[in-house]
């Protein structure tokens, strides 16, 4: 597959790192000049310095012969407007636009497909959204749905004291006695693909997979705590922080935005009357003291700066607020949020990556998860009556390196997935593979 990128800011470049591993031809153009060298350095592929909506550009970088055409600038028009150029002169398949303006997305030409462009991205909406489904998980930590196979994705920190310490993978399902997996480990910034004999450490950040019952029962014995949050701080009158602090208090939600640009405030006020818009930054103590923030439920740090976000979600719990989301862009700032009492965190670029993966894969995959800065997937499809995979034991299965099926839906039944579970056609089968391994994968269930 050839993929032709146009931005080589962060989500591109997240996209195109991704897509490299997976051994596709990607080719990015930047007009950037100091941005494209960033990008040559960074990546094993071809970077064009260049103008996306000039044709000379396109047809250096083999625009011809490209399955899939993905603009993701931060400039909305040059986005649309090199998807139109490629539309009109060449014959590409798949065309997907990054656009951040609801103006352009709720338009009639796109929703129709007037346009032919395949699929419109918002990365603010897409981050909005998952921030909603955190909260009504109750924010105990990040989480990832899966509605297929019905079963969800969290992390969960590992301190001193923990359930999980010391012990081995094996032991640990079978202490607890309940249908769940470790499907991966993050020590030290690397994920890994536990066996039983994996030992849980002090620090380490463990990815483990079950139905919304199973976590509920589980967070009697490893800290998760389902509460309902009815009280809601929201830091940053953001494109994010706004959407999420509308729908919230649509639901009827206590909601409190606050953000230190007095006429955006004011604009906010207009726009959310619902909403409680505070002018002023979280750690003045006149706010902390006069709107009681520490009574809060919740704290949505939303603001454009993730540095911002991080310390002001580890302030909000040291004054009392039961739970921090923090919106997080750096890949290093990951680990170091949960280290520091952050309870979830949030990257717009990877809900862009999630995104455009499950669109390009489609056929039969049915989602896609980007996981710890793409250093795994985790991937849902449904199996084809001659699939290499069907009637045929789990442990007699010659799965790629690094790669577990970790649930299985048939019918109405979850099932979590042991040696001998074998698997039939039209079920529903979730994988969690590592990067350098989803090639492999790929070949496997096409």
């Amino acid at each position: 597959m050839k993929v032709v990128i146009v931005g080589a800011g962060e989500v591109g470049l997240q996209i195109a790192r991704q897509l490299t591993e997976e051994a596709k031809d990607v080719v990015i153009i930047e007009r950037d000049p100091a941005q494209a060298r960033r990008a040559s350095v960074a990546l094993d592929s071809i970077v064009l310095t260049g103008d996306a909506t000039s044709l000379e550009t396109l047809k250096s970088a083999g625009i011809s012969r490209t399955d899939v055409f993905l603009a993701v600038t931060s400039i909305d028009e040059v986005n649309l407007i090199s998807c139109f150029i490629v539309s009109s002169n060449f014959n590409v398949p798949i065309k997907i636009a990054r656009v951040r303006s609801e103006n352009y997305t709720k338009s009639e030409v796109f929703s129709s497909g007037k346009a032919d462009i395949a699929y419109i991205i918002n990365t603010e909406e897409e981050a909005a959204n998952e921030i909603l489904d955190i909260v009504e998980q109750g924010a105990a930590s990040s989480i990832k749905i899966f509605e297929r196979v019905n079963i969800q994705f969290r992390d969960y920190f590992v301190e001193a004291g923990s359930y999980f310490l010391g012990k081995a993978v094996k032991d640990i399902r079978i202490g607890l006695k309940e249908e769940f997996i470790i499907a991966g480990i993050v020590r030290a910034g690397e994920l890994s693909i536990p066996d039983g004999e994996f030992i849980i450490n002090e620090g380490d950040a463990i990815y483990i997979a079950a139905d919304k019952r199973t976590f509920r029962r589980l967070s009697k014995i490893i800290g998760y705590k389902n509460d309902t949050l009815q009280k809601i701080a929201i830091l940053g009158g953001t494109s994010i922080g706004v959407e999420v602090a509308e729908v919230l208090a649509a639901k009827g939600r206590s909601v409190m935005l606050i953000d230190k640009d007095y006429e955006h405030c004011k604009t906010l006020s207009e726009h959310l009357p619902e909403v409680l818009v505070i002018n002023g930054e979280i750690s003045d103590g006149h706010i902390v003291k006069e709107e009681n923030l520490a009574d809060y439920d919740a704290i949505i740090c939303a603001a454009k700066n993730e540095e911002l976000n991080i310390l002001s979600g580890a302030y909000g719990k040291s004054i009392g607020i039961k739970r921090a989301v923090a919106v997080v862009e750096t890949s290093s700032y990951l680990h170091l949020a949960q280290s520091i009492g952050i309870d979830s965190t949030v990257s717009p670029r990877f809900c862009a990556l999630n995104s455009i993966l499950k669109f390009i894969r489609k056929g039969s995959v049915s989602d896609v998860r980007s996981i710890f800065d793409g250093q795994a997937e985790a991937i849902e499809i449904t199996l084809a009556a001659d699939s290499t995979l069907v009637n045929v034991e789990l442990k007699e299965l010659k799965l790629p390196e690094d790669c577990r099926i970790i649930a299985v839906k048939r019918w109405r039944k979850n099932i979590i997935p042991k040696g001998n579970t074998v698997l039939y056609a039209n079920d529903q089968v979730l994988f969690f593979v590592k990067r350098s391994s989803i090639a492999a994968l790929e070949k496997l269930i096409s």
